[in-house]
């Protein structure tokens, strides 16, 4: 089914001498929610808002926000009634670092969508994309060096090398940042990238995502692309044909994640991974582009994630060389992921849920089988560079050359960065870019 955060609006940067971070507004559940990430500085933060139609009559109601523990501050009121096309004016207030701090008046009309009922057709399309340009009315593109608790090496940027449609297909595809005109090596260990000042948004902060500094370590030597669908699904099947890319230690990933993290952080509310694959070539390592995998991640805590009861790798000789068709079939007793009609994993929990499957504590107790994979969730293409949780373990046999940085090396970016004769040779034109030529979405 499609998703019912409706209408979403950014205003505002993360430049809290100007302005505020962006907010979001968003139907769900019968509630309004008003939602805004938190930046450094940041506190004391309401909400103002009413009906459009009541502001010549009426005081807004003025809300207090309160900070989750995800790095938003939220706020949730189910007393507004909605119809159709009714129109909230909003803005938001805070302290911070140069004191008080205002974001612009802006509205946001309420557009449910329509739904079927209880007959809804079975497999109907719920969303399709054929890239004949990028639509970010359909897609967030991610602008943060966050790298995903995994310390990749990239920074993912909305530049338009970075990602863009070609020939019909989305392109995400990973440049070196010295290939700019604006930077260069010296500045990769001298320079400042702020993301705010460079894009006027940060998306993610955590983990100095927003802003670092060369001085205290490299800068991400890679600008690469990560977008985010804005339609969700629960159940049904989503299918894409894409080509994985090609060169050493590129990490290319098609995953989602829930719109809602309704059992708490990761990976308690779950991932799906439908393809993930190491651009290393057939040969050199027994793990790149020859073989692909899929794995659900779910747990208690990120030290209980029971991926490995939900994981499976298919090999074939190089999967980068062509296109393939990479389809997941949801279901409320299971999900299957397939490419090319060749199935990966099949994963039916038991009655008891995954906390049965897992022997693990039941934090998912009055909810489906499949819980946690009972929300909705949206879908991910990201190219990613490195890193060091351990997805290009040391000691592997990579070929001619060594894995150029440690998993526990404090400066794995650099060694890497620094090691660039051994693998710049194998990313080769666009081969490096992940290609995507459709995806759709069907409901069960």
């Amino acid at each position: 089914m499609l998703s019912s955060v409706l209408g979403v609006l950014v205003l505002g940067t993360v430049c809290l001498s100007k302005s505020l971070p962006r907010v979001d507004v968003f139907h769900q559940d019968g509630a309004v929610h008003f939602r805004m990430q938190h930046a450094p500085g940041l506190k004391n933060v309401h909400f103002n808002y009413q009906k459009t139609h009541d502001a010549k009559h009426t005081l807004p109601i003025v809300a207090k926000a309160n900070k989750d523990a995800d790095g938003f501050w939220r706020l949730k009121d189910d007393s507004l009634s909605l119809q159709s096309g009714d129109s909230i004016q909003f803005s938001a207030t805070a302290l911070g670092r140069h004191g008080k701090v205002h974001s612009p008046v802006n509205h946001w009309v309420y557009a449910p969508t329509p739904t079927l009922g209880p007959r809804r057709t079975r497999g109907a399309v719920v969303f399709r994309d054929d890239f004949n340009s990028y639509d970010t009315s359909h897609w967030d593109t991610e602008v943060s060096m966050y790298g995903g608790m995994n310390w990749e090496f990239q920074v993912y940027s909305p530049e338009k090398y970075n990602v863009y449609s070609q020939n019909g297909n989305l392109m995400l595809k990973p440049t070196l940042t010295v290939d700019d005109p604006r930077w260069n090596e010296g500045w990769l260990h001298s320079g400042v990238m702020d993301m705010t000042s460079l894009y006027g948004v940060c998306t993610q902060s955590a983990q100095y995502g927003c802003h670092r500094e060369g001085q205290y370590g490299i800068l991400p030597p890679v600008m690469s692309g990560k977008v985010k669908s804005k339609a969700t699904i629960k159940y049904g099947t989503v299918e894409i044909r894409a080509r994985i890319p090609k060169g050493d230690w590129i990490w290319p990933a098609i995953w989602m994640l829930p719109r809602s993290s309704v059992y708490g952080g990761w990976p308690r509310s779950g991932e799906i991974d439908i393809m993930e694959t190491r651009g290393n070539a057939p040969g050199q390592c027994v793990n790149g582009v020859g073989s692909v995998s899929s794995t659900l991640h779910w747990g208690t805590s990120p030290g209980d994630n029971h991926y490995g009861q939900t994981s499976n790798t298919v090999k074939a000789g190089d999967w980068s060389n062509d296109f393939h068709t990479w389809k997941m079939d949801w279901g409320p007793d299971h999900i299957k992921t397939y490419v090319d009609d060749k199935e990966v994993l099949r994963v039916q929990p038991p009655s008891g849920g995954f906390s049965e499957l897992g022997h693990t504590s039941n934090i998912w107790a009055g909810h489906d089988r499949m819980a946690p994979f009972d929300q909705d969730f949206y879908l991910i293409f990201n190219v990613a560079i490195g890193g060091t949780n351990g997805f290009f373990p040391d000691g592997w046999n990579y070929g001619s050359h060594d894995k150029p940085w440690s998993n526990t090396s404090p400066h794995a970016a650099q060694d890497w960065w620094e090691a660039r004769s051994q693998w710049q040779s194998t990313w080769q034109g666009d081969k490096v870019a992940m290609e995507i030529d459709y995806v759709e979405m069907r409901s069960l």
